[in-house]
C-alpha cells in the first residue's frame, strides 16, 4: 500500500514537469496567432491577444493552463474559432485509445504465444518463423504495410472496409462514451460491435506489427533465460509436465520484463498511431493533432493533444509498476 501511494504521488510532479516542457516548447514556436488571425486589423489582434492572456508572463500562462485542466478539464480554446478544444480532444483520444487497445491485445496474444513456442523449441521451424515475423515487424515501415494491407484486403479478398468507426446507418443513441466497440459489447448491441470490429480490423493489423515483434523477441529471450535456471531443471527432474513447468513456473518469472516492454509499447502506440490513423483516415488523436493542430498552427490543440498522450503513457506505466508486486511477491518485501 505504501509503495502504491508513493508511486501515485510521484506521478504528480512528473505530470507537472511534462506539462511545463510541452507548454514551453509550444510557446517557442514561431509566429503570432493574433497576427495570423487578424492580419489586416492590428487593433483587433491586440485586443484578442490581451483577452486570451497571451501578453501575460510565461509562468502565469502556464499556471492558468494547468489550473484550467485540473479544475474543469479546460484545454484552452482554439486559436482559429475560439471553440473549446477539450471536448474534441477527449473524443479523438477515445478513438485512438480503442485502436491502441485492440492493437496491443493482438500484439500480446500473438507475440507471447510465438515467443513461448520459440523458447520451448529453439532452432526449430517454429523458432525460425517467429524470428522472421519479429524481424519483419520491426523492419517494415508502418505506412507501407498499411497500404499493402488495404490493397490486399480490398482487391484480393474483397473486404468491404470503411474509414468510419461504425456503419453510419446504425444508431448509437444512448451511448455515454465514444468507446463504441467496448460499450456496444456491454450494451449487447452486437450490430454496432460487429461494425466497429470490422472497421477496426485493418488498422489494428497494421498498428500491431511493431509491438508484436518486440514482445515476441522479449518473450523468447526472457523464457530462454528462465528455462535454463536451476528451478526449471529441478521441476522437470521431479516429473512435472513441460506444460506445468512453462506456464506455472517459468512464465510467471519471465513476466516482469514482458510486462515492462508491453507498458512501453502502449505509450509508443498512443504516440505513434498518427501514421496508421492518417493512412486509414481513422478519426483519432494523432491525426487530429497533425491535421488541425500542426496544419493550422493551432497551439492549444497541439499542447492539449500531446499532454493527453503523455498523461496516458504515465498512467499506464504507473499501472505496470503496481502490477509488479502482483506478479512477483518478492517485490513486496523490497518495497
Amino acid at each position: 500500500m505504501t509503495y502504491a501511494l508513493r508511486r501515485i504521488l510521484l506521478t504528480i510532479p512528473l505530470l507537472l514537469a511534462v506539462s511545463l516542457v510541452v507548454f514551453a516548447l509550444a510557446d517557442a514556436l514561431p509566429g503570432d496567432p493574433a497576427a495570423a488571425r487578424f492580419p489586416k486589423h492590428p487593433h483587433l489582434a491586440e485586443e484578442w491577444r490581451e483577452g486570451r492572456g497571451l501578453n501575460d508572463p510565461f509562468l502565469v500562462r502556464w499556471a492558468n493552463y494547468v489550473t484550467g485542466i485540473v479544475t474543469a478539464f479546460d484545454f484552452d480554446e482554439s486559436y482559429l474559432d475560439d471553440d473549446p478544444v477539450g471536448p474534441e480532444l477527449a473524443i479523438k483520444l477515445q478513438a485512438t485509445f480503442e485502436l491502441t487497445i485492440c492493437a496491443l491485445f493482438l500484439a500480446i496474444l500473438v507475440g507471447t504465444t510465438v515467443g513461448i513456442l520459440s523458447a520451448i523449441f529453439p532452432r526449430s521451424p517454429v523458432d525460425y518463423v517467429g524470428n522472421v515475423i519479429a524481424l519483419a515487424g520491426i523492419s517494415i515501415p508502418v505506412f507501407w504495410l498499411a497500404f499493402m494491407i488495404i490493397s490486399l484486403a480490398v482487391n484480393v479478398f474483397g473486404f468491404a472496409w470503411s474509414s468510419n468507426r461504425f456503419d453510419p446507418s446504425l444508431s448509437v443513441e444512448g451511448f455515454t462514451t465514444h468507446l463504441y466497440l467496448f460499450e456496444s459489447l456491454l450494451r449487447f448491441r452486437f450490430d454496432v460491435f460487429v461494425s466497429c470490429a470490422r472497421n477496426l480490423l485493418l488498422p489494428t493489423l497494421a498498428l500491431s506489427t511493431i509491438p508484436m515483434a518486440v514482445i515476441t523477441r522479449m518473450t523468447r529471450s526472457a523464457m530462454l533465460e528462465e528455462l535454463g535456471r536451476d528451478y526449471a531443471t529441478t521441476a522437470r527432474a521431479k516429473g512435472l509436465r513441460q506444460r506445468s513447468v512453462v506456464l506455472k513456473h517459468v512464465l510467471r518469472n519471465a513476466l516482469i520484463p514482458i510486462t515492462t516492454i508491453t507498458g512501453l509499447q502502449f505509450g509508443q502506440l498512443m504516440g505513434g498511431a498518427v501514421l496508421t490513423e492518417t493512412v486509414f483516415s481513422w478519426p483519432g488523436l494523432g491525426r487530429f493533432i497533425v491535421k488541425m493542430g500542426v496544419g493550422n498552427r493551432d497551439t492549444p490543440i497541439i499542447v492539449g493533444g500531446i499532454l493527453l498522450v503523455a498523461t496516458t503513457f504515465i498512467i499506464v506505466n504507473l499501472l505496470v509498476d503496481l502490477l509488479y508486486v502482483v506478479i512477483d511477491p518478492r517485490m513486496r518485501a523490497a518495497t
